[in-house]
């Protein structure tokens, strides 16, 4: 959802997207979609194409990625 969001401010399409990130528009549009593999499995970008759209969209590998969510540490 992240990354449709922040191509659509930016007004680019999917095609361009993937111009800019130089990958295929294939690959673009599974991981704009979320998409999974035949075992379930995400597909998800190696880390240098996620730092790519980043620079691509002018934007923080921050404003990309889900929160994380907060560890407890139980103390006995």
């Amino acid at each position: 959802m992240n990354l449709r969001r922040a191509r659509d401010a930016k007004g680019l399409t999917q095609e361009q997207m993937a111009e800019r990130a130089s990958i295929s528009l294939y690959a673009y549009q599974q991981y704009e979609r979320g998409a999974v593999t035949r075992g379930g499995a995400a597909t998800n970008p190696r880390l240098a194409t996620v730092l790519t759209i980043c620079q691509a969209l002018e934007i923080s590998i921050n404003d990309l990625l889900p929160d994380v969510p907060r560890l407890v540490v139980a103390t006995d």
